[in-house]
């Protein structure tokens, strides 16, 4: 399926007439701060640049999209689907991840100070070069940095 370029605009104009199917979509430079979405599908939508802090996202599917260069500070993500979800360079501190699928989730160069990352999965999240939650650095690649420092797996 061909990706479609899209406004948050034009997002937002759709979303209000109910329209809840976005797969494959292209939003950049956009502003979606604040703002609250449920039930959307945004599988293998593709984000660039885009500020979501703020957002609230519940039960919508993100199975396979890519967030690069995206501000999500202080996002709530409430019983969505990451699977595959890819993100690069973004800001996760304050994030929120609660009952969310996170199988085979990727996190590159990611800030997760003080997010709450809280979910399941079939499959381990994998992580290169992030600042866990505690504001340690972990670089290279590791498959659950999410330990605290007593040993106990936080279950991602």
């Amino acid at each position: 399926m061909e990706k479609e370029r899209i406004t948050v605009e034009e997002l937002l104009r759709r979303y209000a007439a109910s329209e809840r199917g976005f797969q494959n979509i292209i939003l950049e430079y956009a502003d979606l701060s604040g703002v609250e979405l449920q039930n959307i599908d945004l599988t293998e939508a593709q984000f660039n640049y885009v500020n979501l802090s703020g957002l609230n996202l519940y039960r919508c599917e993100l199975r396979g999209a890519n967030f690069l260069n995206c501000n999500l500070r202080e996002a709530k993500f409430f019983g969505c689907h990451l699977e595959y979800t890819r993100f690069f360079d973004c800001d996760f501190r304050g994030v929120n991840t609660s009952r969310c699928n996170l199988t085979c989730t990727h996190f590159i160069r990611v800030n997760f100070q003080g997010a709450k990352i809280g979910g399941f999965g079939e499959d381990p999240c994998r992580c290169w070069d992030i600042t866990r939650e505690d504001g340690v650095f972990i670089p290279g690649f590791t498959f659950n940095p999410f330990i605290s420092s007593d040993n106990t797996d936080r279950g991602v």
